[in-house]
């Protein structure tokens, strides 16, 4: 039998600069390679083995793990309608998992509902529920895009009830609660695409961490993150205490950095603990997130600030973040109070705690009915330019 021949692959040598930014030095054709296994499999309730494989009514599997190790590389895995009570993996090949109307991912009992480490896979298009751990997490993988999926009732490990867990992603860091995965969860994953989803109803809505490697360049767009009510909707946090030893970035190591979170739609996230908008922060020394943009996000009702940032032990970087043209409503209707006895209790759209210098930029939002437009502690270096304070008590303070 002759196999169609992909074309040649480039090899490409890539280096990190100082400043994290990935430069590609030199591309070469690698070697040819088989296009082995169907372009597109299908995947049924009723799917049959050994059946035609053409479509929904004639799919050969059951199991979308099975077809995502079945279909060749590249190839396109249609998941038909239907309740699946399985963990998706994609660990062997890239391949686009593309779920129809009505393919849901029931992963009662299961840590991921999706685990993605395949580089250059896409999810899109799937419901998935009741995972302990993360909906869609992917791991040590990079250019993957996770777009127009429903993820909802997962992270339930970080719940305290219905469901007690000793899942790794719980555990406290430094005396701050654990980030237990969220709906979404990029891991070691950079250049990647998390859009037009909708995250809501999980513990925590999105998360970008580095345990596994740096965490950078990546694009959190257009996605609703509503009533996630224990955690923030979008965590931006360093967990790799050698991302910036000494405090000091090694972007080849680990770190989050250089992402833009844009166009998302944040509300009602952590009423019951402690959740912002959006946070960026990190817990140990060593950890850094730095150099990411927070722009043009719709930010209202969350437990904590619309975006906070918090440094809370020396040795961490988080210079260079920049937050700017957000609308932002009443946020921190619990209050924080990370940096006691400097509490912030009051109504609050952008707050900055630090206990070592860190400089950033807040300009260009408009921030609205909070009793604090901007509250800081600490050393902060504030680069605060045309931001609109409408119905604020006070637009900038020191607390």
């Amino acid at each position: 039998m002759r196999h169609a021949l992909i074309r040649p692959a480039l090899l490409c040598a890539v280096t990190v600069g100082a400043a994290g930014a990935l430069a590609v030095q030199a591309c070469v054709a690698g070697a040819a390679t088989p296009a082995i296994g169907p372009a597109k499999v299908f995947v049924s309730a009723s799917g049959k083995s050994g059946a035609g494989d053409t479509s929904c009514s004639h799919a050969a599997f059951t199991s979308v793990t099975d077809a995502a190790a079945a279909a060749r590389q590249g190839g396109t895995v249609v998941v038909c309608p239907g309740r699946y009570r399985q963990d998706v993996r994609i660990l062997t090949k890239r391949v686009i998992v593309r779920g129809q109307p009505g393919a849901i991912i029931d992963a009662s009992g299961k840590i991921n509902g999706v685990l993605v480490r395949v580089s250059g896979s896409t999810v899109r298009g799937l419901t998935v529920v009741n995972a302990t751990g993360e909906g869609i997490l992917v791991e040590s993988a990079s250019h993957v895009t996770i777009e127009q999926n429903v993820v909802t009732h997962n992270d339930l490990g970080g719940q305290p009830h219905p469901v007690k867990t000793s899942y790794p992603e719980c555990q406290a860091q430094g005396g701050i609660p654990g980030d237990c995965g969220e709906g979404i969860h990029l891991m070691g994953s950079s250049f990647s695409t998390v859009r037009d989803n909708i995250s809501i109803g999980n513990t925590g809505g999105i998360l970008l961490s580095d345990e596994t490697g740096p965490t950078a360049h990546n694009r959190i767009a257009s996605n609703v993150v509503a009533s996630n009510l224990y955690d923030c909707g979008i965590t931006v946090a360093g967990h790799n205490p050698k991302a910036a030893p000494g405090g000091q970035p090694a972007p080849k190591t680990a770190g989050v950095y250089a992402n833009l979170i844009t166009g998302n739609q944040i509300s009602g996230n952590g009423i019951k603990g402690g959740g912002a908008g959006v946070v960026l922060a990190t817990g140990l020394p060593g950890g850094a997130v730095y150099d990411n943009t927070v722009s043009g996000n719709t930010i209202n009702g969350n437990g904590m600030s619309g975006v906070t940032v918090h440094s809370h032990v020396p040795g961490q970087f988080l210079n260079g973040n920049v937050i700017t043209g957000n609308q932002i409503g009443i946020n921190n209707l619990n209050g924080d109070s990370d940096f006691a006895p400097h509490v912030d209790k009051q109504t609050t759209g952008v707050l900055v705690g630090t206990v070592r210098p860190l400089a950033i930029t807040v300009s260009d939002n408009l921030i609205v009915s909070d009793h604090f437009g901007i509250w800081t502690t600490g050393p902060v270096t504030l680069r605060q330019s045309h931001n609109t304070f409408d119905g604020v008590t006070r637009g900038v303070a020191h607390g």
